[in-house]
């Protein structure tokens, strides 16, 4: 009988300890606090001191990202740059050593609400974090509805390494073009990826005609019209307006509490207020979208900045700008003709 009332007791103070942490986590994230853990990317173990080097790299992962450049060179840059995960190889030789950057790693990062300043418990923001951001909000839901999107290309269009791979139609059929099919060996081609019968072509003389057509619009008086944006949002009403929705949420779950509302009630108000937040930070993110065309229309000369370019942000800047379709060259033909690439510009062009 004694040990069997000892057990309960133990067991009982079981359960307190773990509903009293329960609740210390809740409210230290109700009050933006850290809790603990692995040191977090751009921060001292604190989590609240920012380390200087690691943080550039968090800001330019962001704007690569949107700019169009794949999760998987975002790795190779910060592991170039000799930056290394929290977490340790676990087999192999390298066992017990860091982790190098990977595409899954980079997109928790990417992810993760603390880059914005906000606090997050059990998947959820739930109040503004005690450190600083380093990014901000709109540029970090920008990202996450990046990332989240299920139509987002990925594949062969993400990681291309030829300008037009999967980027470029086929003038025949419509479909993507891909890499391959030149005639000669070691010779780079582009080949239409719906038929093999449609057309294949040398790639480099179709790289060198778009990358001079790009150059040429970017250098124009009128560029600078490329980046207008006349439905340009009020962000920071789009911010107010959101952290009075974020109110109105937590006021409808103490009004349910005190009995003010039937469950019915909280439901239905509770699905109201969320979609409009939805509608809220669907728009926030929209303008946290950098524009990738602006480093081009600003420079004295837009040629050098080109070449200076990844090929991902190239990439990006003609999706940006044009559609590009390749046409079937006819046989014997050895000579480039511009009529063979048809470029159909987006907007105004």
């Amino acid at each position: 009988m004694v040990a069997d009332q000892l057990g309960m007791v133990a067991r009982f103070e079981v359960r307190m300890k773990s509903d009293r942490q329960v609740r210390q986590q809740e409210q230290a994230a109700a009050n933006g606090q850290r809790v603990g853990g692995r040191r977090p990317f751009g921060y001292e173990q604190d989590g609240t001191t920012v380390r200087p080097r690691e943080a550039v790299a968090v800001v330019a992962g962001y704007d690569a990202l949107l700019a169009g450049v794949p999760l998987a060179q975002i790795a190779r840059d910060w592991n170039a740059a000799g930056h290394v995960t929290g977490q340790s190889r676990w087999k192999g030789e390298h066992k017990g050593q860091p982790s190098p950057w990977r595409a899954d790693s980079v997109r928790a990062v990417l992810r993760n609400p603390r880059y914005a300043g906000k606090r997050a418990h059990k998947g959820q923001v739930v109040a503004n974090a005690m450190w600083p951001a380093l990014v901000t909000e709109e540029t970090w839901r920008a990202a996450v509805a990046l990332l989240s999107d299920p139509t987002r290309r990925a594949g062969p269009r993400g990681n291309a390494r030829s300008l037009l791979s999967s980027l470029a139609l086929c003038g025949v059929c419509g479909s993507a073009v891909q890499s391959g099919g030149a005639a000669r060996p070691g010779v780079r081609g582009y080949r239409c990826g719906g038929s093999t019968g449609h057309f294949a072509r040398m790639a480099q003389p179709v790289d060198r005609f778009v990358s001079a057509v790009m150059v040429e619009r970017l250098s124009r008086p009128d560029a600078a019209d490329l980046l207008v944006d006349e439905n340009k949002v009020d962000i920071d009403a789009l911010r107010t307006e959101a952290v009075a929705l974020r109110q109105r949420l937590d006021a409808l779950a103490t009004d349910f509490a005190d009995g003010s509302l039937t469950a019915s009630q909280l439901r239905t108000a509770t699905a109201r207020v969320r979609a409009r937040l939805g509608d809220v930070e669907g728009r926030m993110a929209d303008a946290g979208r950098v524009d990738v065309l602006g480093p081009l229309v600003a420079a004295d000369d837009v040629r050098a900045v080109w070449d200076g370019l990844s090929m991902a942000r190239r990439r990006a800047v003609i999706d940006a700008l044009a559609t590009i379709r390749l046409h079937p060259v006819g046989r014997g033909t050895r000579t480039f003709r511009p009529e063979t690439v048809g470029i159909d510009w987006k907007g105004s062009g």
